[in-house]
């Protein structure tokens, strides 16, 4: 889509601003990925997206995999690794995520609303092994989203332009169905605030998604 076009659906006044976004370069290695495991990977690709100010913002929201693992009972299980609570994207160790049971996770679905406190709670009984930071408040998202792998990286175009009355329209005009606009509100207390099948619908690669 042309400057053009993109400024005609702005608001009134907006369309003469200059927006210096350097737009985001791909520093992918493959030769330094190679080998690592899915944890190792996970935060091999957080530092990379973590540092670049175009893709995320101070902190850098939050990234996750899904992955098999080992329980402690030496049984295979699905595991969510989602960044720990509090810790930067740019510079994140696989110490700091979080890995949860997806048997134990997934069964939110079926659950409507939660307080933060009840959503913590809750994860701490679904920790892969004790003594792991404390998950990130919007588990959910990740956790319920049809994807190996998200990235939530809060950058700061996209909340400017899509956290505005005209927001939703906006997201329209530029992405068509590949933008999907949910209700929002304080974090933890919508639970099952994802549709599933409006994602695989919007969705182009049904192996990840990077959610702003």
């Amino acid at each position: 889509m042309s400057a053009t076009n993109i400024a005609a659906n702005v608001p009134v006044g907006a369309a003469d601003i200059q927006f210096p976004i350097r737009p985001p370069l791909n520093r992918w290695n493959a030769a330094e990925a190679s080998g690592l495991t899915p944890l190792q990977v996970l935060a091999y690709r957080s530092n990379l997206l973590g540092s670049d100010r175009s893709v995320a913002n101070w902190g850098g929201g939050n990234t996750s995999c899904k992955s098999t693992e080992i329980d402690f009972r030496g049984r295979t299980v699905r595991v969510l690794w989602v960044k720990g609570s509090g810790s930067d994207l740019g510079t994140i160790r696989p110490r700091q995520f979080t890995g949860l049971r997806l048997d134990d996770v997934l069964p939110l679905l079926e659950r409507e609303a939660m307080s933060d406190e009840e959503l913590i709670a809750y994860y701490e009984h679904a920790v892969l092994k004790p003594g792991q930071p404390r998950a990130s408040i919007e588990t959910p998202l990740h956790s319920m989203l049809p994807f190996d792998q998200v990235d939530h990286t809060h950058l700061d175009a996209i909340i400017a332009l899509c956290a505005t009355p005209e927001g939703p329209r906006l997201a329209d005009a530029l992405w068509g169905a590949r933008a999907i606009a949910e209700e929002g509100g304080a974090a933890g207390i919508r639970v099952n605030t994802v549709n599933p099948d409006a994602v695989l619908q919007g969705s182009r690669d049904s192996h990840s998604a990077t959610a702003g």
